[in-house]
């Protein structure tokens, strides 16, 4: 078979053709012969169907009539005479069991003989067989009689009394088909001998036609594909066109065809250069996920090669951080909708779990069945990465790390649901507040504010627990949220820690710094049972305890709440104060110890309350110089006093006026033209103003507070570092750059003067400093006379204090300084 096919293959198309079309012919001729042939048998078949019905009818007609009329005994012969006029085989009349009830079994040859008449004579339903016997072909019909009310114009209910429709009998007969088959026989050989008589000229016309339509055409189309490969798809390779026949179609699907392939190529190319140079990872697997096909960026992003990854599963990257359920859901969605996308974490060769942005889709067939999935994924590291850090920054503080005011709030708000849910629980929160940070950040920079920021919120961290949170809610303000606590001892506890590490020196800068903390502590529910109320509260004994000198802890209580209104009240007041000259200038003297005369004063400010009568400058300064109103009354003090001695110069006291500068006022862009304005307006020698500067803000920023102090000395005024030994613990190196003319022991170091001897080697330390030149020490806070014969025995310059003179009015001043100037003429 393989041999005829080759040798057929062999043979020219154009013979092919005009072989297959002949077959085709023959094919079709030889069915059309076939269908005549069985159409023309058919109906003779038909025919003698009709002529079966034909005899059953006038069967039973017949033996109807002889019944009635009583001729029965001639049925045989009348049965004779149809089958021999009708060229019948075989008829006979079958009685039903209903007949057979009522009249009798009848002869013998009216009984069913095979099961076709038995069939017949129960169902009542006519049956026709073509039979062959003895070289033979038979009809076979067995057409029933059944029951009716009018049947040839006679009523076999009437007669046999059965119900209608009830089957009485039948008549079986058989027909020979012979002369049918001759007929139809004949017709098929005149069919057969027509049509191979008209094959011939037909065959060669097709011959003709096929050569100059079909075989040139097709030889064209031939050559050209042998060009296509030869040469490639290119565009040139087109055929031409003529006329507008098939195979004219055929050509321009030809041509259309080496379009279409010319296009695909060149997509096939660039799809080709896009899997090859695209930055997401791409592989194509089989319907059973079987890895077909990867591309270098796949080897990139997961570390294995192609000969690695194919004919493996994706189960290869799984990084085992997704459950069963995960996996349901993913192949799911792939089979019933076609895709899937999404976030997953896949893991590289190298064993490291990274996440992917995956999307995978099924690509269907014609029928609508998958052939295969493609699947395009990128590593979302870096994407993960920036959304966990936008994340984070939107809940904490960029520069300490720490919790911003909206993740402690939301913890806050979670801290009191869980209270609230556990009756016997409560909670704590604590605000927290550097003291003095404004002017360590005016003074010694931003950077420096920074890192101490970051240092404190380091120790924070450290001195609480770890279910503690501890937030920065913006500047210097810290709070922390205590869960759990239950009593003031743990608050107190945790207070106490954070204190004494926040009292440790800070190096920054090459630059030791200390600083402490104002903490106020509100309780959950006793104080607010809600995170604005408790924060609220919290600030509010925050700020009680920097009115009370700050570095210290305070549970708040109600009446915290109404000092904070008074504070209100009083920053109001204040202003109103400096609108009305409510203010006074007081003066406390100085002494110089070895002869006790007088030196100089201090002024110092009170405020006069039109109802509260004299209010001390402890009560309301650390309110002026929050608000800023520091400045403005700073100026109005200046001037005051060096009208005063002023006024005293002229009397003839050689006295010295010390003003102390707060941190506002030093920091403050005018503060040398205000004192050369005051000066002037007072016509009061520059030597006889020294302004006093904390030691703790002179040293914040070394280089601005000498080219302060260096510009008010060159105008002639004296000046003094005060709280000396509090804050810094300034070299004596450090003095040295500083044009200062005095130093001015704080008053902690006086009080335990006779107590502590570090503080005794301190104070005699800094007088043995005073043998410079010009340089002086003043002992602050003198309160008793034991107090005042160790300095005097220690040779120290002066003195203040109250064992000395309290503050007093101007007035008052002018009187003292008289009578010391009448006891020493």
């Amino acid at each position: 078979m393989k041999a005829i096919a080759e040798r057929i293959y062999g043979l020219k198309i154009w013979v092919r053709l005009v072989i297959f079309i002949w077959l085709l012919i023959a094919i079709a001729g030889s069915a059309v012969l076939f269908w005549a042939f069985h159409v023309q048998r058919q109906t003779a078949i038909e025919q003698a169907m009709d002529f079966a019905e034909s005899v059953h009818q006038m069967t039973l007609a017949g033996l109807t009539g002889m019944m009635i009329t009583g001729t029965g005994s001639e049925r045989a012969v009348f049965l004779d005479q149809i089958e021999r006029s009708n060229n019948i085989l075989d008829l006979r009349v079958l009685r039903s069991d209903a007949v057979i009830g009522q009249f009798g079994p009848g002869l013998p040859n009216e009984a069913p003989i095979d099961a076709v008449e038995r069939q017949v004579l129960i169902e009542g339903q006519p049956v026709f067989q073509i039979r062959r016997e003895n070289d033979h072909e038979i009809l076979k019909a067995v057409l029933p009689a059944l029951a009716q009310r009018d049947y040839l114009g006679k009523d076999c209910l009437g007669c046999h009394g059965v119900a209608e429709g009830t089957v009485l009998g039948a008549v079986s007969m058989q027909i020979s088909l012979e002369k049918v088959n001759a007929a139809v026989a004949a017709f098929a050989v005149k069919v057969s001998w027509t049509a191979a008589s008209s094959s011939i000229p037909l065959i060669l016309l097709i011959y003709f036609s096929l050569s100059r339509s079909v075989t040139r055409p097709l030889r064209a189309v031939s050559d050209g594909l042998d060009r296509i490969a030869a040469g490639g798809v290119e565009l040139g390779n087109s055929l031409p066109v003529r006329g507008a026949d098939e195979i004219a179609e055929a050509t321009t699907a030809f041509n259309r065809a080496i379009a279409k392939a010319h296009q695909m190529v060149k997509e096939e190319r660039i799809s080709a250069d896009v899997f090859e140079h695209a930055l997401e990872g791409i592989l194509v697997t089989d319907r059973q996920a079987r890895i077909l096909k990867v591309n270098p960026a796949f080897t990139r992003t997961t570390g294995y090669s192609a000969a690695e990854a194919i004919g493996k599963t994706p189960r290869l990257l799984q990084s085992g951080q997704h459950d069963r359920a995960f996996y349901d859901a993913f192949w799911n969605s792939l089979i019933t909708r076609g895709h899937w996308q999404g976030d997953i974490w896949n893991k590289r060769k190298n064993g490291e779990v990274y996440p992917q942005w995956l999307n995978v889709s099924s690509v269907k067939n014609e029928l609508g069945e998958i052939e295969c999935f493609i699947a395009i994924f990128s590593d979302i590291t870096e994407r993960k990465r920036q959304e966990a850090l936008i994340s984070y920054q939107a809940f904490h503080d960029s520069l300490t790390g720490l919790p911003n005011r909206a993740l402690f709030r939301d913890r806050l708000g979670q801290a009191l649901a869980i209270a609230r849910r556990h009756r016997d629980q409560s909670g704590a929160v604590m605000f927290l507040d550097l003291d003095r940070f404004k002017f360590i950040n005016d003074s010694l920079g931003h950077d420096v504010g920074d890192q101490l920021l970051k240092e404190v919120a380091r120790r924070l961290r450290m001195s609480v627990r770890a279910v503690d949170t501890v937030a920065r809610l913006g500047g210097d303000e810290f709070t922390v949220l205590l869960p759990g606590i239950i009593d003031p001892k743990g608050a107190e506890t945790v207070a106490g820690k954070i204190l004494a590490n926040a009292r440790q020196p800070y190096f920054l800068n090459d630059m030791e710094l200390f600083v402490t903390v104002s903490i106020g502590i509100s309780f959950y529910p006793a104080d607010g049972e809600d995170p604005e109320t408790l924060m609220k509260n919290a600030d509010t004994a925050m700020y009680h305890i920097k009115e009370q000198g700050r570095a210290g802890y305070c549970f708040y209580s109600p009446e915290l709440s109404v000092r904070t209104e008074q504070h209100l009240l009083l920053e109001t007041e204040l202003h109103h104060a400096l609108k009305h000259g409510e203010f006074e200038v007081f003066y406390q003297p100085q002494i110089h110890l070895e002869s006790g005369r007088i030196l100089g004063v201090e002024a110092l400010v009170r405020w006069n309350h039109p109802r509260q009568g004299l209010v001390p400058a402890g009560d309301f300064l650390h309110l002026c110089e929050e608000t800023g109103l520091i400045v403005p009354i700073g100026e109005w003090v200046l001037r005051t006093a060096c009208q005063a001695l002023s006024s005293w110069f002229k009397q003839g006291h050689d006295l010295t006026l010390s003003i102390n500068l707060s941190p506002r006022q030093f920091h403050h862009d005018n503060l040398v033209d205000t004192v050369v304005r005051a000066l002037a307006a007072s016509q009061l020698p520059a030597r006889c103003l020294e302004l006093e500067v904390a030691e703790s803000l002179a040293m914040q920023d070394l280089a601005r507070t000498t080219r302060t102090l260096g510009a008010l000395a060159a105008r002639g005024v004296r000046l003094a570092i005060t709280e000396f030994g509090a804050g810094f613990h300034s070299s004596v190196h450090d003095l040295k750059r500083l044009p200062v003319n005095a130093i001015k022991i704080d008053r902690a170091f006086v009080r335990d003067l006779n107590a502590d001897q570090q503080n005794a080697a301190f104070i005699e330390s800094m007088i043995k400093l005073s043998r410079e030149p010009n340089m002086r020490v003043v002992a602050m806070g003198v309160e008793n006379d034991e107090q005042l014969l160790k300095l005097r025995a220690m040779r120290c310059d002066g003195a203040q204090g109250h064992l000395i003179s309290e503050p007093l009015a101007a007035d008052r001043i002018s009187a003292l300084l008289d009578r010391a100037l009448i006891a020493s003429g």
